[in-house]
């Protein structure tokens, strides 16, 4: 039997290739909303998914009804930008990650969180669920589905973990 050689050099295309795939990072959508569902997602990308060389861009949509802010909408964008800061410091304490905020306005969030997709070419787009029903989902509609269905990448959907006690 034929001892395998281990100390056999690399080419040079090959090292090249090794150094660069470990260098380079992955574009990461992690859609940020207010709730516990989109915090989990966020926590369990910087556990289970992200790593040290990759870009989370961390998408909020505010909904827009009209075409001049109002001072609500100016309101939630200025308490979406401090959860953004916040977001992006926890994000590099865990796991020493690059953060883009991105707040978006529109109508619909869903396809606002697809539209950023195409426009980013992540690896995948990791969000929460509210854990709404079957009726509910159709009635009301499932940004998480709509991703789910029209994002050009993979798509992550965190489940919705519920408390004992909460009507859904």
């Amino acid at each position: 039997m034929e001892a395998i050689a281990e100390n056999r050099e690399l080419t040079q295309a090959e090292l090249e290739h090794e150094t660069c795939e470990r260098r380079r990072g992955r574009n990461i959508v992690v859609a940020i909303d207010h709730g516990p569902d989109s915090r989990a997602a966020f926590e369990w990308t910087l556990t289970h998914f992200a790593r040290m060389a990759d870009t989370l861009y961390l998408v909020h949509v505010i909904p827009s009804l009209s075409p001049r802010k109002s001072t609500e909408e100016k309101v939630l964008s200025q308490v979406a930008e401090s959860l953004m800061d916040k977001l992006a410091k926890e994000a590099y304490e865990v796991c020493m990650v690059k953060t883009v905020p991105r707040i978006l306005e529109g109508i619909d969030i869903g396809k606002a969180i697809c539209t950023e997709a195409e426009r980013i070419q992540p690896a995948a787009v990791v969000m929460g669920s509210r854990g709404l029903g079957f009726v509910k989902s159709f009635i009301q509609g499932s940004v998480s589905d709509y991703c789910a269905r029209h994002c050009p990448c993979a798509v992550i959907i965190m489940p919705h973990r519920g408390v004992e006690g909460e009507d859904d």
